[in-house]
């Protein structure tokens, strides 16, 4: 783990505008509130079209609740950049050669269309837990302040509110069956944990020095996979068996995948 040089909260827009900073940090916390920025207004896209399918209105107005939410959190980043004199489209164009990595698979995937309920259910966790971690551990006590502070106000928002299928895999269990919950986490759970980038990556590492992120990728995965065991233990399923190498697959040991 290197060195962190900077501390939490100790970086203003005025220090970056006026070049107060090393010019790799103003790249490199671009490159990132651009990635977060993405991952939100993706996220906000597939909730959208996920309420344009839905019939059952109970379950229209949770994901109407989360579109809200997503939308939020994504102006709330985009208005970061504004302020370093970024626009929302030179933003999103930054992110063009990212998408293609496998870290924006999963929230590409739940943008361009769920496949049924049980797949927004399994999706939405996957996300959920993704996202909280992220933003959590890494942008929360970015030396950034103004995406630290972006991230408090999204961890508040969770907080208030009721967050859609947190905590909802014994529920999907008893709707669905383990076989059909075992099956989907087959086809989220790979994408999930790439969700947090190639492990010990230079682009990683200089984050991790300049307080931009406070957790390699590897990491915050690990942390991921543990908190999904966690959640999955009351109900029986289990976690399906990964390969160990980025990015990260289904292992052959999975029957019928």
């Amino acid at each position: 783990m290197p060195r962190r040089e900077l501390p939490p909260l100790s970086i203003e827009a005025d220090d970056v505008r006026c070049g107060r900073v090393d010019p790799h940090y103003r790249v490199a916390l671009i490159r990132l509130l651009a990635a977060h920025a993405m991952a939100e207004k993706l996220t906000a896209l597939g909730y959208e079209r996920a309420l344009a399918s839905l019939t059952d209105e109970a379950l229209r107005v949770a994901v109407a609740k989360k579109l809200a939410e997503e939308r939020h959190h994504a102006s709330l980043v985009y208005r970061v950049l504004r302020d370093l004199g970024v626009s929302q489209q030179e933003a999103d164009r930054a992110t063009i050669p990212m998408l293609k990595a496998p870290s924006f698979e999963a929230p590409l995937r739940f943008a361009r269309g769920i496949a049924g309920e049980l797949d927004l259910t399994i999706a939405a966790l996957s996300l959920d837990m993704t996202g909280l971690l992220m933003i959590g551990i890494n942008y929360k006590e970015s030396s950034y302040a103004p995406h630290a502070r972006a991230a408090e106000r999204i961890l508040q928002d969770d907080a208030e509110n009721k967050r859609f299928a947190a905590g909802e895999f014994t529920d999907a269990v008893a709707r669905f069956g383990a076989d059909a919950v075992s099956d989907a986490l087959c086809r989220w759970l790979p994408a999930t944990v790439n969700f947090f980038g190639p492990p010990g990556s230079g682009f990683s590492y200089e984050c991790l020095c300049f307080g931009l992120k406070a957790c390699d990728n590897k990491d915050l995965a690990e942390m991921y996979l543990s908190m999904l065991e966690r959640r999955l233990e009351p109900t029986g399923v289990a976690i399906p068996p990964l390969t160990k190498g980025y990015p990260r697959a289904l292992s052959n040991a999975v029957p019928g995948f």
